[in-house]
């Protein structure tokens, strides 16, 4: 056994040596490239990293179709303060890799520490770290959110269990932190399950108490459960409070959104786990393929010796196998990486040893452990005679137990009809991240079998020979199957990196007017700092999925590279949604199109993003006004057929990012002006100064121009980010008031408990 000095610094050891050995590449400048990385979460953290390093706090996003709240749809982590740091401080993917590295290292470290609290021993709780950690993880690379958020949950758990065992204060404070940074990271599903997993873990610990207390075996003072019950309580709803910031603005979101409006575009039971794909936890062979694996070195040589059951995996497309597996699975979509479970077959065999064996010397009566940490002082509900530390891991095997099992089943979807009646997990598609409960329960049960390994009669030499191989063959096990189910590859020179060298941004950026471009890919040309269309949005707002106020679609490429004609529906759209540049992979249709090529040829960034070697074409709309007078591309904002210059100098995102400026320079009566961005709550508008009201046609926000016309402005401040700032503020204010008081006047706090407690 290590000291606690000595067993924290290997941790932290083998922490940052597991992120080497599964993505070292990223230590040395290389990037990330496919999934949702370029077409979503690159493009967020591009705005959000451009404003920082401007100095502005950026609540409004207008490059993303016609705009939307930054901190309402989330996923830009605005308010996250690692997002703040890193962005600002480096590029964007020096950033990103700090971010991905970090949070691995967090999670492993976490999942260790909450193992020892359980009683595990030192290589228990690694193995258990490992598992949960690149087990749940890796295959989602390209899903940024995941280790963003899922990092925080083994760290909200070790602070639950801390906070029983010692009662000490720092932990339920602590608690309330954690649970604020990963409701702050934007993606709440994994927030979600972990409240869910706090407040059940608490419930049952605080009830195995109650039990022992009833059975005279725990003296614990009367009020110690409820207490202890309540301060977990208020933890939780400081942690939301924290968060107030970012939820404010997306629960406002979230009313008017396309989770809100009846849309093909969600579906709550997509990334379902099909039930014949949970053979996986036990027989991998049958369903990940060797031949996907696209890297050659020694690590994937030791990785293939150290796990030889998957040398004959089958030559198949994994999607199209999940997709064939029918049988008790829902009608709805899925992929490899929402319904990834595995943990390796080392560690599944391991926790299906600990859960037989549980269940046949299991009494019906769980005991609590005795703290070594617990103090004379505290209220504490252990007692504090030296026992057997790892007798923590046998009270709560039951819960874990049932926890992984009801994980994996609400996984397969089958269980969606009743949540989709319970408040939070009506709002969330993708039920098969409830997987995460599950291999988290396999890591903590397959470590607590070290403990046979540490205290039984084999010699040490044995003993460290069977814990090498256990640990090299999971390792390796792991490491393959991260490869072979991805969507994500690492490139030595990240694409990201020639952002500045696009020609397409150079000439989008020259343009005197402030541009909007029809794009081939959804938001990857946001990267350029250019507003296009379409969108892809998380949570999106109710109008970008009403098929009434839906772009058409374009036609498809004709033979022979014939140019693309463009139908009178799709122009129409185009030209009335401020839309003045397009680009396109195909040569278009000129005439139709009304437009004219201004470049043609490969471009430096764009080409590697989309893997495409062939040219691309950029077209400029004509400004021209059709036979019967209608304006054709008048631009991002205008009056009956004439355009408002609407330029970028005058476009200044003010100290909130959220001012817009239109000078209407000559009044030709009076008619509606209006601007080509979403009417969305918060944004107020001033003709000369003076407040007038905007309505909302179509999309976009309208104001009546009279006929002298006026200087306009546009302002975007939403009472939700305001509300949600002073909520957060405030809790953050308390939160350092009680643990300023409880660790430098812990005398005055007693006496006030002690004086409540009299009354």
């Amino acid at each position: 056994m290590f000291t606690r000095a000595r067993f924290s610094l290997m941790l932290l050891f083998v922490a940052v040596a597991m992120t080497f050995l599964f993505w070292w590449p990223l230590y040395g400048g290389a990037g990330f490239i496919g999934g949702d990385l370029y077409s979503y979460f690159f493009p967020q953290k591009a705005f959000l990293s451009d404003a920082l390093k401007a100095g502005e706090f950026p609540i409004w996003n207008d490059l993303s179709g016609f705009g939307y709240p930054v901190l309402g749809e989330s996923q830009t982590g605005a308010a996250y303060p690692f997002h703040v740091l890193f962005y600002r401080l480096f590029d964007l993917n020096t950033a990103y890799n700090i971010e991905h590295l970090l949070h691995y290292v967090i999670c492993f470290v976490a999942t260790s520490l909450f193992a020892k609290r359980l009683g595990l021993t030192d290589a228990g709780s690694c193995f258990a770290a490992l598992v949960f950690t690149y087990g749940w993880f890796p295959p989602r690379a390209c899903l940024e959110w995941a280790i963003l958020t899922g990092a925080w949950l083994p760290v909200a758990l070790w602070c639950v269990e801390s906070f029983l065992q010692t009662r000490w204060w720092r932990y339920a404070i602590g608690l309330s932190f954690v649970l604020g940074m990963q409701l702050l990271a934007g993606h709440y599903h994994l927030a979600f399950i972990t409240q869910l997993l706090v407040a059940t873990y608490g419930c049952w610990r605080l009830w195995i108490e109650q039990r022992q207390k009833r059975d005279g075996t725990c003296p614990v003072s009367s009020h110690c459960g409820k207490r202890a019950a309540f301060a977990l309580m208020l933890a939780g709803i400081a942690g939301i409070c924290l968060a107030g910031i970012q939820l404010l603005p997306t629960w406002e979101l979230k009313q008017r959104s396309s989770r809100v409006v009846t849309s093909d575009e969600y579906d709550p039971a997509y990334g379902h786990l099909p039930p014949q794909y949970t053979s996986q936890l036990v027989a991998p062979w049958r369903w990940y393929s060797p031949l996907s694996i696209d890297e050659d070195n020694i690590v994937r040589d030791i990785a293939e010796f150290v796990a030889p059951w998957h040398w004959f995996g089958p030559n198949h497309d994994l999607d199209q196998a999940i997709r064939a597996s029918r049988l008790g699975a829902l009608n709805a979509g899925t992929n490899k990486i929402e319904a990834h479970v595995y943990c390796g077959l080392v560690p599944i065999a391991m926790a299906l040893f600990a859960a037989v064996a549980w269940l046949r010397g299991f009494t019906g009566k769980a005991k609590l452990p005795l703290s070594r940490e617990a103090s004379p002082r505290n209220d504490v509900a252990v007692r504090h005679t030296p026992h057997p530390p790892e007798l923590m891991i046998d009270a709560t095997t039951g819960y874990w137990l049932a926890a992984g099992v009801l994980g994996l089943v609400y996984a397969t979807g089958w269980l969606l009809p009743i949540g989709l009646s319970l408040p939070g997990f009506s709002f969330f598609r993708g039920p098969g991240r409830y997987g995460i409960v599950t291999t988290l329960a396999v890591a903590l049960l397959a470590g607590q079998m070290f403990r046979k390994f540490q205290f039984g009669r084999s010699s040490g030499p044995l003993r460290t020979l069977v814990i090498v191989l256990v640990f090299s063959s999971t390792c390796g096990d792991l490491w393959l199957v991260s490869r072979m189910v991805k969507y994500t590859y690492i490139t030595s020179t990240p694409a990201i990196s020639y952002r500045d060298s696009s020609e397409v941004r150079k000439r989008m950026l020259a343009e005197p007017r402030l541009s909007r471009l029809l794009a081939p890919g959804p938001n990857v040309c946001n990267l350029l700092g250019i507003s296009c269309v379409p969108w892809y949005l998380g949570i999106a707002p109710a109008e970008y999925v009403d098929p009434v106020l839906a772009m058409p679609p374009k036609e498809k490429p004709l033979p022979n590279g014939k140019p693309t004609p463009c139908s009178p529906e799709l122009l129409e759209w185009l030209s009335r949604s401020g839309v003045t540049h397009i680009l396109n992979f195909e040569p278009l249709e000129e005439s139709s199109w009304q437009v004219d090529l201004i470049w043609k040829g490969v471009d430096p960034f764009l080409n590697r993003v989309w893997g495409r070697a062939e040219p691309i074409y950029l077209y400029r709309c004509r400004a021209t006004v059709t036979e019967g007078g209608a304006p054709l591309f008048p631009g991002r904002a205008y009056i009956g057929d004439q355009s408002i210059p609407v330029d970028a100098e005058d476009e200044r995102r003010l100290g909130s990012g959220s001012r817009r400026v239109v000078v209407e320079r000559h009044g030709q009566g009076a008619q509606s002006l209006i601007l080509t961005e979403l009417a969305y709550p918060g944004w107020t508008v001033s003709r000369d100064g003076i407040p007038v009201e905007a309505t909302q046609q179509g999309l976009f926000r309208a104001v009546d121009c009279p006929e002298e016309g006026g200087k306009f402005v546009w302002t975007y401040r939403p009472t939700s980010f305001l509300y949600g700032a002073v909520i957060s503020s405030v809790t953050l204010f308390m939160l350092a008031a009680i643990g300023h008081l409880k660790f430098w006047h812990p005398r005055f706090v007693d006496r006030l408990l002690r004086h409540r407690s009299e009354v």
